[in-house]
């Protein structure tokens, strides 16, 4: 780990964090907008920018658009100049993520988690953390973002409860802290990659939009001017868990008829097994089952199925699909967004999902509220959980004297 030599790390005003969150934030930008933003003095900004140019960490750029003339000159963060840690686990893998302050990808490696115990899945991460911080060739913010399941408790930093995983009150920010010795922030993992579709990806260009995430389950991050909406806790968005069958079956967190038993992966799967179970003939999935082992169909079987235009396969989907755009018109009904990110494995792979899910909304929705909706699938894959971690910790934590 390249540590860089800076002979002040002194930042009694909070002027030099000012500006580094602000660059991050908003991107490049002219002297005078900068005063505007993080209302410094230009006197202040001025003898602040110098000590950050000579730090490495700031840099002038002919980016500002310009009046006439010669270009304006603007201030940006020095891409790559620091890096932090992040890591997103799904289906009993981490993606662990090196970025740099502008959310430029700089490493990322996975790590398969041997047993679904909280223990090992936070040894295991350590474990590839500290050699990814000792190979680095990036100065390291030492810090940690932690994109999970479950229902996470942003200020106490304990996964309340993930029930697919049967974990609760996992105090996983004291475990991955005490393990490394770095202080380690958590969020939702969908909220995560909210967090990073709406900076980085196909929300950036929208200041109220909803982040739905679907996969093993379901959860949403919602923005109001661009910021995040934390709840009470940090809770909000559990749209998996609202009612949509009042006498449905039970769901893994005790509820009855929640969104999750419907619209998920798991429940595409459950659905297909049961039909094909029940005799359903003529269909591909009959095709793609090694040794007509049911237990081996998935999700992605299914979604696949459905886009080449297996008629069992677009049933199945189209069931799950509708409930989500029942939940979304609700959602539009009663946020009035700008627009929804679908996000997560089903969206991201599976046309048919999004397309009837997208034509349930507007069908149930007001029209005056969803006409004017952008709907679009997410654009940052796998990585996007470990990136909006780290951009949450870093909007509540980071300050000037963590650089090294």
């Amino acid at each position: 780990m390249k540590l860089t030599m800076i002979s002040n790390k002194s930042d009694q005003k909070g002027s030099k964090t000012s500006i580094i969150q602000a660059l991050r934030k908003h991107g490049s930008m002219p002297r005078i907008q900068l005063t505007k933003i993080t209302e410094l003095s230009r006197a202040t900004i001025s003898s602040t920018i110098s000590e950050l140019i000579e730090c490495n960490l700031v840099q002038e750029t002919e980016k500002a658009p310009s009046t006439g003339g010669r270009p304006a000159i603007a201030l940006e963060l020095v891409p790559g100049s620091h890096a932090i840690l992040g890591a997103d686990l799904d289906n009993q893998i981490w993606t662990l993520g090196m970025f740099d302050l502008l959310g430029n990808v700089l490493e990322m490696s996975k790590i398969p988690v041997s047993s679904p115990r909280p223990e090992t899945a936070v040894q295991e991460l350590i474990e590839h953390i500290g050699g990814a911080a000792k190979t680095s060739g990036h100065e390291l913010i030492q810090m940690i973002g932690l994109s999970v399941p479950g229902l996470v408790d942003t200020k106490k930093g304990i996964i309340k409860s993930a029930a697919d995983l049967g974990w609760a009150n996992v105090e996983i920010e004291e475990m991955v802290t005490k393990a490394f010795g770095w202080p380690a922030v958590a969020m939702n993992r969908h909220r995560a990659r909210g967090l990073a579709e709406c900076r980085f990806g196909s929300g950036r260009d929208y200041a109220h939009m909803i982040y739905v995430g679907v996969g093993s389950g379901i959860a949403a991050g919602i923005f109001n001017e661009r910021q995040l909406v934390s709840g009470s806790f940090g809770g909000a968005g559990e749209l998996g868990h609202i009612t949509v069958e009042p006498d449905g079956p039970v769901c893994p967190c005790g509820n009855n008829g929640c969104l999750h038993l419907y619209a998920t992966a798991p429940a595409i799967v459950q659905e297909a097994r049961r039909l094909l179970r029940a005799g359903a003939e003529g269909s591909s999935l009959n095709r793609v089952i090694p040794g007509n082992d049911l237990q081996l169909l998935q999700a992605g079987d299914v979604c696949r199925a459905a886009d080449e235009g297996d008629e069992l396969a677009i049933r199945i989907v189209t069931h799950a699909a509708t409930y989500l755009g029942i939940a979304l018109a609700n959602l539009v009904n009663l946020l009035n967004p700008e627009a929804i990110i679908l996000g997560g494995s089903i969206p991201t792979s599976c046309d048919t999902y999004v397309n009837i899910a997208a034509k349930v909304m507007r069908q149930r929705s007001m029209s005056a509220l969803s006409s004017g909706i952008s709907l679009h699938t997410a654009v940052l894959g796998e990585i996007g959980g470990a990136l909006g971690a780290i951009n949450f910790a870093l909007d509540k934590h980071f300050s000037y004297t963590m650089i090294q």
